[in-house]
């Protein structure tokens, strides 16, 4: 299991994945990355209000951000955003990717998915899936990947900061 210290939020500004976020915060050093600078700086706030002692960084760049991240989680438009995909591939080698899916951008990328391991040949991808939308019941995702040791991180994660993750891995 990798020791994670900063986790890199390319699409940091989809609320969808705020509850994650938050968490997250508690525990790691986050550098949150938009091009929506207004709806970056709200999320950086609502986290900050959070968790007053955070290490939260606003970035300006998206690679800056996954250049000095151990993780990086891209989410919302990132995820689709093929433009901001091939910046960050220089920096990303080696590094587990994570891929924060809700419900509309699973049936837009899961046919991407295939690209992301063609994109990122020498990252481990890692698909997490918000397996349910109700915002009163307990968080569930489903973790899907190649590489068993980089399922094993981000669910040691996930499950470190209190939701419920089912793995499967892809051969």
């Amino acid at each position: 299991m990798q020791n994670v210290k900063t986790i890199a939020v390319i699409g940091a500004s989809d609320k969808r994945n705020f509850a994650v976020l938050n968490e997250l915060a508690t525990r790691y050093q986050m550098l949150l990355f938009d091009t929506n600078e207004k709806a970056l700086n709200e999320i950086y706030q609502a986290l900050l209000i959070q968790n007053r002692y955070a290490k939260i960084e606003q970035m300006p760049c998206a690679v800056n951000a996954s250049w000095e991240a151990d993780i990086i989680i891209l989410s919302g438009f990132c995820i689709n955003d093929a433009d901001t995909v091939q910046k960050i591939k220089k920096v990303a080698t080696a590094k587990t990717i994570i891929i924060m899916e809700n419900d509309d951008e699973f049936t837009k990328s899961i046919n991407y998915q295939v690209s992301f391991d063609l994109i990122f040949p020498h990252s481990k991808i890692v698909e997490v899936i918000n397996i349910n939308s109700d915002d009163s019941q307990e968080k569930e995702f489903l973790l899907e990947g190649h590489d068993s040791s980089a399922l094993d991180t981000v669910s040691h994660i996930f499950e470190g900061i209190g939701f419920n993750t089912y793995v499967s891995q892809i051969n």
